[in-house]
């Protein structure tokens, strides 16, 4: 599937705020990925045998929980029941790292991996995993669309063999152990990862299936992985460019690197939201793909906003269409990660809130809010369900905000915004370079938590911007007029600049003598 690439603009230099990539519209890459390991081997006993009756498979001792899949644990093996109503349905794979070795820039919470994935029946007693690739597509009653199908197959990732079926024939049983705690890059690293970290191959003594939690639109699964680690003889953190991957502690040490990952397997709606056209005088990310039609004499590049699905309640939709303001069917909700230090909780969510106001010129209000985390043990910071604030305790000097989509329809799904502890450091300097002149409580080297917590609110809803789609809005900052800068009352009355995904940061033309409060 596309994968939506993220840009660090701001790793090395301290003059700008990381963001997804500024591209051409959507630039987001195509993954095409097959399994990295022994396809199919988890089944090859029960293709040979066919499915067994279902009591021989799931016994009395099993585990079971209901879900998008029904999950069944026996012993030390996992099944998967898939009814028949899920073959051919596309789910959306997210794998995040929930724990990673230290020295290698990565960090729990951050995104390994995405994939677009559908089960299929295949001969032999066979269950296909496909991994969709979607580029070009047609109209299936048009004759063009059979061309574009002989030139667009989705690889087999894996292939599963049918256990059992269900106590009701609706369903096929499958043995997924094997597919989870194995080396395989559709739900775990790929190669330019594994490169990164000079890892080598997986050691399945040291590898193992944690969990499957499901739900019912996901399947939550964790996995503990350990690799075999060239330590190499580069600097711990640092991968050259065009040569050896990254030396890890843990490598040199060890000569292993163990790694936690958390999927979440998430159900995509049957019938894709609308998509909403590109136009590129709107500063949003986009998707695309490539459509045909018989009817075409040159082919059409869709291109269209990624956006999130923002509907008023049915009872609600003349009310809306009046123009009055309703609340949404859904509410974005931004969760902020527990591991954050107290004091900044509060910022974090006021910056997720100031985009309150921005959702009521579209007619909604309380369209997002942001919340702390509750002590809810059903709940997972890595599941796809749940957008979240993550806090690394890096010294990078940034933070960034990516999202994760539909590419069917560039309908945005949730999104865990990167937040680096020492972005701290970073807001510091600038402030204090940029605006001590005008203002004493910039003059220190430890500033208030009044004054930090007000620069973590900007970064805090300059992020959640991306997250809600938006690219930076670098044409912002030449709407103000250069003269209004020192102007007192024009500057408290209008800001300094008209978007917060510009780059204007601080008020850096006033001067002492303009006594300009805020800046």
């Amino acid at each position: 599937m596309r994968k939506q690439l993220l840009v660090f603009a701001c790793l090395v230099s301290s003059l700008s705020w990381a963001q997804q990539r500024d591209s051409i519209p959507g630039g987001a890459a195509t993954r095409m990925s097959v399994n990295g390991g022994m396809p199919g081997m988890g089944g090859a006993a029960a293709m040979r045998q066919g499915p067994r009756p279902f009591k021989e498979v799931i016994t009395d001792k099993a585990v079971s929980k209901k879900g998008l899949f029904t999950v069944h644990k026996v012993d030390d093996k996992y099944y998967f029941e898939i009814p028949d109503s899920l073959m051919g349905r596309e789910v959306l794979a997210v794998t995040r790292f929930t724990r990673i070795a230290g020295g290698g820039g990565k960090y729990g919470g951050e995104e390994v991996n995405t994939q677009s994935l559908k089960f299929e029946k295949g001969p032999s007693n066979n269950i296909f995993l496909r991994v969709v690739t979607l580029i070009s597509t047609a109209d299936s009653t048009t004759a063009i669309s059979r061309a574009v199908r002989n030139s667009n197959l989705d690889p087999i990732g894996y292939a599963f063999g049918v256990a059992a079926l269900s106590k009701d024939s609706s369903g096929v049983v499958i043995e997924v152990t094997d597919f989870f705690k194995g080396d395989n890059q559709i739900v775990g690293l790929d190669p330019n990862d594994k490169r990164q970290f000079n890892l080598t191959g997986l050691l399945p003594d040291r590898s193992y299936i944690q969990s499957i939690n499901t739900f019912p639109i996901n399947t939550e699964i964790k996995t503990v992985k350990t690799y075999g680690a060239s330590s190499g003889a580069g600097i711990p953190g640092l991968s050259i460019p065009g040569g050896g991957g990254a030396s890890l502690p843990a490598a040199s040490r060890a000569g292993v690197v163990t790694i936690e990952l958390n999927t979440s397997m998430i159900l995509l709606p049957k019938v894709p939201m609308n998509r909403r056209l590109f136009d590129s005088r709107v500063g949003f990310f986009a998707d695309r793909f490539v459509v045909y039609s018989d009817d075409q004499q040159a082919v059409e590049n869709q291109t269209f906003a990624v956006r999130w699905r923002l509907e008023p309640k049915p009872e609600d939709r003349e009310k809306y269409m009046r123009g009055e303001l309703v609340e949404p069917a859904k509410q974005i909700v931004y969760y902020i990660d527990p591991a954050t230090p107290k004091q900044w909780v509060k910022p974090l969510i006021d910056g997720i809130n100031d985009w309150q106001k921005a959702f009521e010129k579209a007619g909604f209000k309380n369209a997002i809010v942001g919340k702390e985390w509750p002590n809810d043990p059903n709940m997972s910071l890595e599941d796809a369900r749940f957008s979240v604030i993550r806090y690394f305790a890096s010294d990078i000097e940034n933070a960034y905000g990516p999202q994760v989509h539909d590419p069917r329809s560039g309908e945005i799904l949730e999104s865990h915004i990167g937040w680096y502890h020492n972005v701290m450091k970073l807001v510091h300097d600038w402030y204090m370079v940029q605006t001590a002149a005008v203002d004493p409580k910039a003059r220190k080297m430890k500033f208030d938590d009044e004054l930090m917590g007000q620069l973590i609110r900007f970064v805090s809803s300059h992020e959640v911007g991306h997250t809600l789609g938006l690219r930076h809005n670098m044409g912002s900052s030449s709407k103000t007029p250069v003269e209004n800068l020192r102007n007192k009352a024009w500057v408290e009355a209008n800001g300094h600049t008209a978007s917060i995904m510009d780059y204007a940061r601080f008020n850096y033309v006033a001067q002492p003598e303009d006594n300009i409060t805020e800046v």
